[in-house]
């Protein structure tokens, strides 16, 4: 009675292994910022050239001595009174977008939200407000996070 129950086992086991490894076909992705901190301060001053360039200019944002965003700004809208959106499209970075929003609070204060990422690449920058009130781009792992969506 043993037997057939450890065939089936070994037989559930090969199945679920054989799906698991059909399902990676593209491989690893490869990391984009490997070269690159954790984390790269970033000033308000820098982060809020952004949306002064029109659409179609070339910016060089500068965040850190050993970290230059260099790119092409392909929209940079106002959306309501209080939301502006700005995304810049780097050459330097295999084509990764940096979009880059300016929220304007009641009170007259602003925040920034953003991300970097490029979906044929690993790894990309969320950027992040700590609690002193100092903004960095902070490395994450898109490629556990998006999926691809490719259909075949």
């Amino acid at each position: 009675m043993k037997r057939p129950i450890s065939y089936a086992a070994i037989m559930l086991f090969t199945l679920l292994s054989a799906t698991g490894f059909s399902q990676n076909t593209t491989g690893a992705k490869p990391k984009l910022f490997a070269n690159y901190p954790d984390h790269i301060n970033c000033t308000v001053t820098e982060l809020g050239r952004a949306f002064s360039v029109a659409t179609d200019q070339n910016i060089n944002l500068t965040f850190s001595d050993n970290f230059l965003f260099n790119g092409t700004v392909t929209s940079n809208v106002v959306k309501y009174a209080n939301l502006q959106t700005a995304v810049i499209r780097s050459a330097s970075f295999s084509n990764a977008i940096f979009v880059l929003s300016k929220i304007t609070n009641t009170d007259g204060s602003t925040n920034y939200v953003g991300h970097i990422i490029n979906t044929r690449y690993y790894d990309g920058y969320n950027l992040k407000k700590d609690a002193s009130g100092n903004y960095q781009l902070v490395k994450i792992e898109t490629g556990a996070v998006l999926q691809d969506c490719k259909q075949e």
